[in-house]
């Protein structure tokens, strides 16, 4: 609230890495308009995806199919509904898929283990916790598809990455999500559980 203000003010340029984040700056800093370009992210990544999960010590723990999830363990990210969604599949759909969560930990005491046993499906639902990027582009090459159920999303790198990996995703209609993912994946509602579950349950 001090800081940010006076960074804007005393700025020759500003960088926005999405329409959307540009339209939150103006309303918020009316007098930065002009200021602002639009740049948006990109992504590098491996020329050759490995054809499987690497040797590290949690490979051993995905010996199924799994839906991926990526980002830091934060409220925005909404792990806690994508955790109640994927309960709500069926036994079959879930007994094709895990979910594997992949993510350093953030601030809000996120706690996907703890909603995973509230929700009955610990068994199914994997945390690894932060990986290197030669993991995550091995984890992206393998997974069926990327949930990414956020409540905010300034950009959404996960979502081009999983792009850019040729892996489906599903994620919801907020903040730059939706320039991001363009008619590429399935876009959904954030506040209501059932759409994600839908979606997911179409996609798995």
């Amino acid at each position: 609230r001090c800081l940010m203000p006076m960074a804007v003010r005393h700025s020759d340029r500003i960088i926005s890495v999405s329409e959307h984040t540009a339209k939150d700056l103006e309303r918020e800093f009316p007098y930065a308009r002009n200021k602002i370009r639009i740049i948006k992210e990109g992504v590098t990544l491996f020329d050759e995806p490995p054809s499987s999960v690497d040797s590290s010590e949690w490979a051993a723990r995905l010996n199924r199919p799994y839906i991926l999830f990526v980002g830091t363990l934060e409220p925005r990210k909404n792990l806690d509904r994508l955790i109640a969604a994927y309960a709500q599949l069926p036994d079959e759909t879930r007994d094709i898929a895990d979910l594997v969560i992949v993510g350093g930990k953030g601030w809000g005491g996120v706690d996907p283990e703890g909603w995973s046993r509230q929700h009955g499906v610990a068994h199914r639902v994997k945390v690894l916790g932060y990986v290197t990027d030669a993991q995550l582009f091995t984890l992206y090459s393998n997974a069926l598809f990327l949930a990414m159920p956020s409540l905010y999303e300034g950009f959404g790198l996960p979502a081009l990455e999983a792009m850019a990996a040729g892996v489906p995703l599903v994620a919801t209609k907020v903040g730059g999500l939706p320039e991001v993912v363009g008619d590429a994946g399935v876009l959904v509602e954030t506040e209501s559980i059932a759409p994600l579950a839908q979606a997911i349950y179409s996609l798995a």
